[in-house]
């Protein structure tokens, strides 16, 4: 065992050496993805910081009826982009983990009729051509890079490596792991890799049937979140002065104030009781 965990090692350390050649033969590698990480354009993240903007300056009107105070809540947009970082990341590694499926059930028929590794990665890139029409799907560029990697000579196990640090996904470098211990080992290829796919689509299977359960739940608890603020909007706007002596006094900002972190930290809660991991 820790030889193979070693040989691993070995593996990611000269993944940096022939990423060099590589990249001087294919400019096009370049665009390769770390997933671990999403660098917003500037209009990308101007749209976010005003709409954010918006939103916060809106709350702070309807709690403390204050344009000063709302000032301050719309300054806080300059930090969504970075929030909302993490959230766009969450959501790419998502969709290449279903993809990454997809690219499994292509792989396991390829190796069960006899064809090699290497075969099997070329047949699985046009497999999956078909179901991702777009080249700039996540799947299809991967694979597509593994497979100039292993026309250049590269070890595949090389290949899959990188795709499994860059992706940041455990499914994956499960996959990778078992691959390359077993390629080293001279294991029984297509029964491991069969094995080793059955249990991680029925993982990523699992994954979905859950998202599937708790999409009604989430957009319950979205709604839940936002009712109270329309409700006080409603009444603040709406309810002839009902309200007035709740922005008239510092006990009546606390108050405000108080139902406000109430709310935040509601929504903190909810989502992360939603945040199921398998």
């Amino acid at each position: 065992m820790l030889y193979w965990k070693n040989d691993g090692e070995l593996l990611r350390k000269s993944i940096a050496v022939s990423e060099k050649a590589i990249l001087a033969e294919n400019p096009a590698a370049t665009d390769l993805i770390d997933y671990n990480e999403y660098h917003m354009a500037r209009q990308e993240k101007t749209k976010y910081t005003i709409i954010a903007a918006i939103v916060l300056f809106v709350i702070g009107l309807i709690f403390f009826s204050n344009l000063i105070i709302a000032f301050i809540f719309s300054l806080g947009g300059f930090f969504y982009p970075k929030y909302k970082v993490q959230d766009l990341i969450t959501k790419r590694k998502a969709e290449l983990q279903l993809q990454f499926k997809d690219a499994l059930y292509s792989l396991t028929s390829s190796l069960g009729v006899g064809r090699s590794l290497e075969s099997a990665f070329k047949t699985a890139l046009n497999d999956l051509r078909v179901l991702y029409p777009d080249e700039n799907t996540y799947i299809i560029k991967e694979f597509g890079y593994i497979c100039r990697k292993i026309e250049l000579n590269e070890p595949v196990e090389t290949a899959l490596l990188d795709f499994a640090e860059r992706s940041g996904l455990e499914d994956i470098k499960n996959f990778a792991e078992v691959m390359v211990i077993c390629k080293r080992t001279g294991g029984n290829l297509v029964q491991v890799v069969k094995n080793t796919s059955a249990i991680l689509s029925d993982k990523i299977e699992i994954s979905q049937e859950i998202e599937l359960l708790l999409t009604k739940q989430k957009y319950e608890q979205k709604i839940l979140n936002i009712m109270p603020i329309v409700f006080i909007g409603l009444v603040k706007f709406g309810g002839s002065g009902y309200m007035d002596s709740l922005y008239t006094s510092i006990k009546g900002y606390l108050l405000m104030a108080l139902a406000l972190g109430i709310l935040i930290a509601a929504s903190v809660v909810s989502k992360k009781i939603f945040d199921i991991k398998v």
